[in-house]
């Protein structure tokens, strides 16, 4: 099958060929060479990508095979792709007009010229924008319902997961990188007892402005014997698989701000700070238990009667209420009131902008001020805040996707066989 990548390759091979289905159209009327279902394929369809076919096998050096051959080969092609079509139009693929304008600014920048010039090369070789942005839409819309139907085949389990992140490739996926700080007090091959001594009053002042609380950089600049001193120490980013063996273990157990103790190889003393990690398996996110109590303003509730309920609401909990008994009693949150106002963890800037903007400045079990939205009013409490590592559970998913593309194309070989042999299919 094309791929849309395939339209940007060979865009001048196709638009080369325009001539010739004019010549063909203009000889011989169109005629149905396959019914596919409730589709069909008729010859000028054929003719068409036969001729391209053929004009791409012999810019590749390729032998031609039998035009026999060719020609059914071809047409399944397009009896393929006329079901997967008929499929997407079932399911309701639609590809909007700004996905196909992104598409085509992109096959025009893949063969170097501006759109205004694709559209002048499409016109001057006989096709119509128009056409040609239906046969971009098709791939378009093709892709899209492969992507659907084939991803719901695939079946990954966790196990699967284990092997994959056990494994070389999974191995680099999970490799993380640090930014690290350097200083090093360098010592002669053979160091006596005095330039052991001046090494360590060195070691004493490094450890002085650390505790005072001074810039490592600064200190690095300060006493570092290292190239990079002046550089404030700085290694840069390092994937830990990249670090030096002296550095590797220490830095994964370090937290980031975190200075080491100073680790002495035959260069020297050698401090290092932690100044930043990040990677696939290095994320976490602010969460924030809440309480949520609405009151709307209904058939028997007027605005101002919401507002006075609110007000005597948030003064009741001031007294000492309990929130849980106000919420199940008086709130307008369907999916809260049961659970006496409780909305769980929330990830920051879940809730809508007035909200989250009052629970962000709220101190843990402080209650807010009465808020006024476009729905009515709210009152918030804030239960626990905590900080949750999710990097491991992004790491999995990055693993599933990583899985899920090498199952795609056998998987895509398996449901195209089976929806060619679901389809009636009448060869003319």
């Amino acid at each position: 099958m094309n791929t849309l990548s395939k339209w940007g390759i060979n865009l001048g091979l196709t638009l080369g060929l325009a001539w010739s289905y004019s010549v063909f159209a203009a000889q011989k009327l169109d005629s149905i060479v396959a019914i596919v279902n409730d589709g069909i394929v008729l010859q000028s369809d054929l003719t068409i990508r036969l001729l391209i076919v053929q004009r791409q096998l012999s810019n590749d050096n390729t032998k031609l095979p039998d035009l026999n051959v060719l020609t059914n080969q071809v047409l399944n092609q397009l009896i393929i792709e006329n079901l997967q079509l008929q499929l997407a139009t079932k399911k309701g693929v639609h590809i909007a007009d700004p996905t196909v304008d992104i598409a085509i600014e992109r096959i025009a920048k893949n063969n170097k010229i501006s759109a205004d010039k694709l559209e002048q090369a499409i016109a001057d070789n006989g096709e119509t924008m128009v056409q040609f942005r239906t046969r971009i839409r098709q791939e378009l819309t093709i892709k899209e319902i492969q992507v659907t139907s084939v991803n719901q085949r695939i079946r990954i389990s966790e196990h699967e997961v284990d092997r994959y992140l056990a494994s070389n490739q999974g191995q680099q996926l999970a490799d993380t990188e640090y930014e690290i700080g350097h200083i090093l007090i360098s010592l002669s091959a053979q160091p006596d007892a005095q330039e052991l001594e001046a090494a360590q009053q060195t070691l004493n002042a490094i450890n002085s402005a650390i505790e005072k609380g001074d810039e490592f950089g600064s200190i690095a600049a300060t006493h570092s014997d290292a190239l990079n001193a002046l550089k404030g120490g700085s290694l840069g980013w390092r994937k830990g698989s990249q670090l030096p063996e002296l550095f590797a273990e220490p830095i994964k157990a370090m937290v980031v701000g975190e200075v080491s103790s100073p680790i002495r190889n035959s260069s020297g003393f050698h401090v290092i700070t932690l100044i930043d990690k990040r990677g696939v398996s290095i994320q976490t996110v602010a969460q924030t238990k809440v309480n949520h109590l609405l009151i709307l303003p209904n058939e028997i509730r007027s605005p101002d009667q919401a507002e006075v309920l609110i007000n005597e609401l948030h003064q009741r909990l001031i007294n000492g209420a309990d929130f849980y008994d106000l919420a199940r009693a008086f709130s307008d949150d369907a999916n809260s009131a049961p659970s006496g106002g409780d909305l769980g963890w929330l990830n920051a800037n879940q809730l809508p902008a007035v909200l989250q903007t009052a629970l962000n400045v709220l101190a843990v079990e402080e209650l807010s001020q009465p808020i006024q939205s476009k729905n009515g009013w709210h009152l918030l409490q804030v239960v626990e805040r905590q900080t949750k590592d999710v990097g491991q559970a992004n790491l999995r998913f990055q693993a599933k996707q990583a899985i899920r593309k090498t199952k795609f194309p056998n998987e895509l070989e398996n449901w195209l066989s089976a929806i060619r042999n679901q389809a009636y299919i009448e060869i003319r």
